[in-house]
């Protein structure tokens, strides 16, 4: 048996330390996964019909992707522990107090949260296209194009599902056109530098929260197509 159709029928990814449940999700994730889910379906389903469903896998890019999903679950998890510093006051300030033996001040140790929070984003945002890229077939599988192979083999869906990435958003992070300024978080689009939001801290995490919602959506939804045989 070659090694492509070995792995069709056990495709092993490994299980995060996200939300997969959205039912242990916060009432506005909650609210935006059930919105979303079945557009993601109404998509794979389409480019199903369109013949673009991967059936088989390379074992050792099965492999890859587990890394790169692992890579995110770390993110994840950092994120999640810096989240929770800020839980009561008392723990807030012991932190500073720990982390000021290595140099870090009162302000600049607030820092981590937002580079984090900011890179995990990021991830979630650029996961979400890699992993439904790695699930199709005869694609252009440039996340840069991602866009517009959405638009040619799923064009339906893809209307419904594009105004819940917030392209924008990410785009800041990435190409590093953002700051903080007065505690603001502030986004720019380009090089022109005039900003297009001024985000609290919360209304940061909130706006970020929502691409993490997105991936951890559609790996839960590939996840269960899975096990019912959609891919095979």
């Amino acid at each position: 048996m070659s090694e492509k159709k070995a792995i069709a029928s056990n495709l092993g990814i490994p299980d995060l330390h996200q939300v997969k449940n959205p039912e242990a999700l916060g009432g506005q994730e909650k609210k935006l996964w059930k919105k979303i889910e079945p557009i993601l379906d109404e998509l794979l389903e389409e480019l199903k019909a369109k013949g673009k469903i991967e059936t088989s896998y390379v074992e050792s890019k099965v492999n890859h992707l587990k890394s790169i999903i692992e890579n995110l679950n770390m993110i994840s998890i950092n994120n999640n522990l810096l989240v929770h510093i800020a839980d009561s006051i008392g723990k807030a300030r012991r932190f500073v107090e720990v982390v000021s033996e290595f140099g870090f001040t009162d302000s600049s140790s607030t820092h981590p949260y937002v580079e984090v929070s900011a890179l995990l984003s990021i991830q979630n945002f650029e996961c979400f296209k890699t992993l439904l890229l790695f699930h199709l077939r005869d694609v252009d599988f440039r996340a840069g194009n991602f866009n517009k192979t959405m638009e040619k083999f799923a064009q339906k869906a893809w209307e419904k599902l594009e105004p819940y990435l917030d392209n924008e958003f990410r785009n800041s992070l990435s190409h590093g056109t953002w700051a903080i300024e007065n505690k603001k978080i502030v986004l720019f689009k380009d090089a022109d530098l005039i900003p297009f939001e001024k985000l609290e801290l919360f209304q940061f995490t909130i706006r970020a929260k929502k691409q993490n919602v997105l991936y951890a959506c559609l790996f839960n939804l590939i996840d269960r197509k899975r096990k019912e045989g959609f891919f095979a």
